[in-house]
């Protein structure tokens, strides 16, 4: 059985492949571990990296290459100006031949230590190899459709690994655990309580009693891939496990659209969503060369004047 949600995002593949930028090119590293998940490994650091310096690991959508999404989303321009390592994890339809996607609605691929999990996990290490400055307690991932799905993935399995995520346009940690199930998920029709969502998010890691990554959530209104409802689902299973209700504690706007919070008892954000107004399956950019500006308009890009990517920094606490 193929998935409608795959077979539709399949079809962006030509128009994705089609995109070009003129941002600095990725590297790739081809010995990074066992990669039991079949992955390939790109990255970027600018040179000097100070000690403590942070890496965030982004994650691409089906068909997107690593260099597109860097291209895209303003990560780049971010790494130069903050001095932040980068990696980026890409697939193949070697893996997936649908749509090109990370398999995260297989149960293979949701464990630690195994499948893409595993992978991008010995690409943070590898990282850390590459680049001694990098702190073990600045690691970070966000991403975009399949890969924000990816993230999840990652924030559930390797919670001791990431202090912080943004999946953008994704929907919770096993929701999907066959293709079956997937246009189900899209859709939002798949209604948990907070509980069994967070344990859910618990099972990529029995038994684990550490700090869990606090999760900002980015969305846009008139998603027709993902549905909207996926935001707050999203919000429940991480609420949940951070150890906190799904109740907002404060709403403002950021550049015009709606952001959420949800806080500790003490006022620590732990959980946060911000939905792009009118935008659809897409990362928000703001093209420009301002303190705030970054990315550039391409598939799965859309100028709204926010930069997630930079918000996302800011959220992790990897720019100011």
């Amino acid at each position: 059985m193929k998935s409608r949600l795959i077979q539709g995002l399949a079809a962006l593949a030509l128009a994705v492949a089609s995109f070009t930028a003129g941002a600095q090119n990725l590297s790739e590293d081809t010995s990074f571990g066992s990669n039991p998940g079949h992955l390939r490994m790109f990255y970027y650091a600018p040179a000097n990296l100070p000690a403590g310096s942070p890496l965030v690991v982004i994650a691409p959508g089906c068909s997107q290459t690593a260099q597109q999404i860097a291209d895209t989303t303003g990560w780049i321009q971010l790494a130069n100006r903050f001095q932040i390592a980068l990696v980026v994890p890409q697939t193949s339809l070697a893996n997936e031949p649908t749509g090109d996607c990370f398999r995260t609605w297989e149960p293979a691929h949701q464990a630690r230590g195994a499948g893409e999990p595993l992978s991008v996990r010995q690409m943070v290490d590898r990282m850390r190899v590459l680049y001694p400055a990098i702190s073990a307690s600045r690691i970070y991932m966000t991403g975009l459709s399949s890969g924000g799905l990816l993230t999840n993935v990652m924030l559930a399995t390797y919670p001791d690994v990431f202090t912080a995520g943004a999946p953008q346009s994704a929907y919770p940690y096993k929701c999907a655990t066959s293709i079956s199930q997937v246009d189900i998920c899209a859709m939002g029709g798949r209604i948990l309580t907070p509980l069994q969502w967070g344990d859910l998010a618990r099972s990529g890691y029995p038994g684990y009693a550490g700090p869990w990554p606090r999760v900002q959530i980015w969305h846009g209104s008139a998603d027709m891939v993902i549905n909207l409802s996926n935001q707050y689902q999203e919000v429940e299973q991480w609420a949940n496990v951070n150890g906190i209700d799904a109740i907002a504690d404060s709403t403002d706007y950021l550049l015009g659209q709606p952001r959420i919070s949800y806080d500790t008892s003490y006022g620590d954000t732990l959980v946060q969503t911000i939905t792009v107004q009118g935008m659809g399956h897409a990362v928000a950019v703001d093209p420009g060369t301002g303190p705030q500006q970054c990315g550039a308009i391409g598939p799965y890009a859309a100028d709204f004047n926010i930069c997630a990517a930079y918000w996302i920094g800011a959220f992790f606490g990897v720019v100011n």
